[in-house]
């Protein structure tokens, strides 16, 4: 990435928020965003001679994509089709496995493809999911949830690529020096202290620092990367199985297993699924620089940073959102790194926010609570979000005042109307999140329905006002015919489209915004759910007696502990597949 702007060029950072299985939503979202920047790089290029084209002929270059949990994988995987140079958007339902690697992994996760090839049989990735397989190691029960399938969807990604992948596959709107954030959780706290003015006395040789702990970690990786410039600041991204020459006379060795890791610690749900362990992948000096270019340390703060010797930070992660959530902050930051200060009245940068669980849905019809706590299990009932929504509490994000940013988040509307659907817009949000892992149905609904939402972002939200007569202004020099088939005026003024979806100008192009390509909300099957009630209390009773081994002794349980298992592995079996389909039945499905 340059320190300066093209004219004409606005530079993008994508965040994308942590959803589960709600990944889907979001791989839906960039598919067409996606399919929008091509479709427009082609257009210009058919047009780059005309002075009156119809086509918008600014550049947009995306130079940051980042995120937390699904949100992470997602980045990842968007980076690494882009690296391959075989994007093909996926526009209508496909039942079978397509090439492209954003629908593949996130509608198909590890269903066997059996199921869909006509043969009808094979396992779903939630009956993968219940497995006992992964806890054969006397080692307790890693997760509640096996989390072998999710790991084979992140390992297909990165077989899958090509010897010919690389930067050189990067349309123009990808800039060459990408970098993708994926943020996860330590487990181990990552500690500084504040250092106070040293006082001896009789009683006291000094005054110990006050010492503060820190469990967010960023992977920052940059494509671009010097070993001699970018060691311990960043870290290299080369996916290759072997050494890559990149034609420079240098010899980058690759780092696919460490990338391959992150990808799955990023979406590593707390308990849910199993964590991950770091022992000689993050330099000790690159985490103590990642943490003081986030937390905005200075040389004039009194701020001592753990200066042991060891050269490795080892640590077990769990998912980027269990604390510090999508890496908004850390994309905006490498905007303004590279391309200086904001101008507020011509923005040269900015950044959207792919949330498929915005916080503000709670909101909705909700009454003014009652604040007040006078029970010990009242106060304790609420000590546990209010400890989680501290951790959360970015504390030290710029928030970027002035600059431009935006938030997409799910929405369908009843057929026709502008009017939001009645039930939840996402099919996948069921269970916390996880309902997309329980039927493929729900995936590509949700995975559609970005694709739509994208559409109607770029259409209608994703524009800057439009002054012709600026030579500062983002579309300074677009031609009049672009103008009128692409502005919209809202208040009197112009706005124009920073990614022209120049699909919209194709003669059967459908302009309703409320029309999807699955347009009925899918329904909870539950007759092949209540199938799964038997794997269901298998998985349990195999974590109970996994977590219990060697923990209780005693004659008494070794006489009845198969009886006291069976018992409790009963009533959780219960209480789940009850619980379960209250939440499908409360979300109309």
């Amino acid at each position: 990435m340059s320190n300066h702007s093209k004219p004409g060029t606005f530079h993008l950072g994508i965040t994308m928020a942590g959803a589960i299985s709600a990944g889907a939503y979001t791989a839906g979202f960039m598919d067409y965003i996606l399919e929008a920047l091509s479709a427009w790089e082609a257009a210009k290029k058919k047009h780059e001679n005309d002075p009156n084209s119809t086509i918008p002929n600014h550049n947009v270059v995306i130079d940051a994509i980042g995120g937390a949990s699904a949100g992470g994988m997602v980045s990842m995987i968007a980076a690494l089709a882009l690296y391959e140079g075989n994007m093909q958007p996926v526009r209508e339902v496909s039942n079978t496995r397509t090439g492209n690697i954003l629908y593949d992994s996130w509608v198909f996760l590890d269903d066997d493809d059996s199921l869909y090839d006509g043969r009808k049989h094979g396992k779903t990735t939630f009956e993968k999911m219940l497995s006992t397989s992964d806890l054969s190691s006397g080692k307790g029960a890693p997760s509640l949830l096996n989390s072998i399938p999710i790991d084979r969807i992140a390992d297909r990604v990165f077989e899958q690529l090509s010897s010919t992948a690389g930067p050189d596959n990067f349309p123009a709107y990808i800039s060459d020096d990408l970098r993708v954030l994926l943020t996860v959780t330590s487990l181990r706290p990552l500690d500084y202290k504040v250092k106070f003015s040293k006082i001896k006395s009789k009683f006291l040789d000094s005054t110990p620092g006050h010492r503060v702990s820190n469990h967010d970690i960023v992977a920052h990786f940059k494509l671009k990367y010097d070993d001699t410039t970018d060691k311990n600041k960043y870290l290299p991204f080369h996916p290759h199985k072997s050494d890559l020459d990149i034609g420079n006379g240098k010899n980058l060795k690759s780092n696919r297993d460490f990338l391959i890791k992150v990808t799955k610690a990023t979406g590593a749900f707390p308990i849910g699924l199993a964590p991950r362990y770091f022992e000689s992948d993050f330099p000790q000096e690159y985490v103590n620089n990642s943490l003081v270019e986030r937390k905005a340390f200075t040389s004039q703060m009194d701020v001592e940073l753990d200066l042991n010797t060891r050269e490795h930070f080892k640590f077990t992660a769990v998912d980027g959102g269990a604390i510090n959530n999508e890496p908004f902050d850390e994309v905006l930051r490498c905007l303004v790194a590279n391309h200086g200060p904001e101008d507020p009245d011509n923005p040269k940068y900015g950044t959207i926010l792919i949330d498929p669980f915005p916080d503000f849905e709670d909101e909705k019809g909700s009454q003014e609570p009652d604040y007040e706590r006078t029970s010990i299990m009242d106060i304790v009932w609420d000590l546990i979000p209010t400890v989680l929504n501290q951790a959360r509490n970015k504390q030290s994000d710029t928030y970027g005042t002035g600059l431009f940013k935006l938030m997409a988040f799910p929405r369908k509307l009843q057929l026709g109307t502008l009017q939001e659907v009645e039930h939840p817009p996402l099919a996948t949000g069921a269970i916390g999140g996880f309902g997309g892992f329980l039927d493929i149905e729900f995936r590509k609904h949700d995975f559609f329905l970005g694709r739509k939402n994208a559409r109607n972002f770029l259409r209608g939200i994703m524009l800057m006002e439009y002054d012709k007569d600026d030579p500062d202004n983002l579309f300074y020099g677009v031609s009049d015919e672009a103008v009128k088939k692409f502005k919209r005026v809202v208040g009197g003024k112009v706005f124009m489209p920073i990614i022209p979806d120049v699909s919209k100008l194709d003669p059967d192009d459908d302009s309703n915004p409320s029309r999807y390509e699955i347009q009925d909300f899918p329904k909870f099957n539950k007759d092949a759910f209540i199938k799964m009630e038997k794997p269901v209390k298998n998985r349990i009773k195999a974590i109970l007696k996994a977590e219990l081994k060697g923990k209780i002794s005693g004659w008494f349980w070794s006489l009845g502990k198969n009886i006291i298992i069976n018992r409790i592995s009963r009533k959780m079996t219960k209480w789940v597949m009850e619980t379960i389909e209250k939440d499908f039945a409360k979300r109309g499905m």
